[in-house]
């Protein structure tokens, strides 16, 4: 059950939502193939650029505390028909005082194809509750692609995390020398961490990846010379000291 950085979220496991920009059609279907390094304009098409975040699937921009960083992943269409491959200019525009960090701004795609750029947005310090807008741009030369997501700044929370999915179900039996014990969390802001704790003693921490909606803990325990009845507890804890609970009761034969 272990999470991989999100992607934010492509794949549930990213935590992630996705919001795509409106495309562009795809231009010059009949046109001649270009030359490498972009083509000719019978063939090329505007770019499209997406968004992916750690809030939630169908939702756009990220919970975050004033101050913290957030990661972005952009995601970028060449939707070009019969070219070459082509280099695409990436920047993320702010409000002003938020400072953005791109470790690569640039991506070479083929026709036809996608790839992944990361943004990481700070908001300043002291920064007011709200939804604050950020704008995504992907360019060449004569044509652009814009994607819209937020930043959501909050200072107060009184809802605790969810936990679900734990492994092993309770009420189950397991054997083997080893058992994953695991669960996912997902909070209406954002989850910090996850502890375990396995016959009411720590075990275990999973700390989120960045800001992340969802965060997922995975622990292999031993069994061996564990036969019997035993308790799993898990902790779920947000950002504002929230903290959920969900506790389950497993026998080892």
């Amino acid at each position: 059950m272990a999470r991989t950085k999100p992607v934010l979220r492509i794949a549930l496991c990213a935590a992630a939502a996705a919001l795509v920009v409106i495309p562009s059609a795809v231009a010059g279907k009949g046109g001649k193939p270009g030359p490498g390094g972009g083509g000719s304009s019978t063939c090329q098409s505007t770019p499209r650029a997406s968004v992916t975040n750690t809030w939630a699937w169908g939702s756009s921009g990220s919970w975050a505390l004033a101050g913290q960083q957030v990661g972005y992943h952009i995601l970028v269409f060449n939707d070009d028909v019969n070219c070459g491959s082509s280099t695409f200019n990436v920047s993320v525009g702010a409000p002003n005082g938020f400072t953005v960090s791109m470790p690569q701004s640039t991506i070479t795609l083929g026709s036809g194809s996608s790839g992944y750029l990361w943004a990481y947005v700070t908001s300043p310090a002291g920064t007011a509750d709200g939804d604050y807008p950020l704008t995504v741009v992907a360019t060449r030369a004569g044509a652009s692609g814009t994607s819209a997501t937020s930043y959501k700044v909050y200072s107060s929370d009184v809802t605790a995390p969810k936990l679900y999915y734990a492994n092993p179900p309770d009420g189950s039996t397991v054997s083997g020398r080893s058992v994953n014990v695991g669960v996912a969390s997902s909070d209406d802001h954002a989850v910090k961490k996850i502890e375990l704790y396995v016959d009411g003693t720590y075990t275990s921490t999973s700390t989120c990846d960045g800001i992340s909606y969802e965060c997922q803990l995975s622990y292999s325990w031993s069994t061996r010379r564990a036969g019997g009845s035993h308790s799993a507890t898990f902790k779920s804890y947000d950002w504002l000291g929230n903290v959920g609970t969900l506790s389950t009761t497993f026998n080892v034969g």
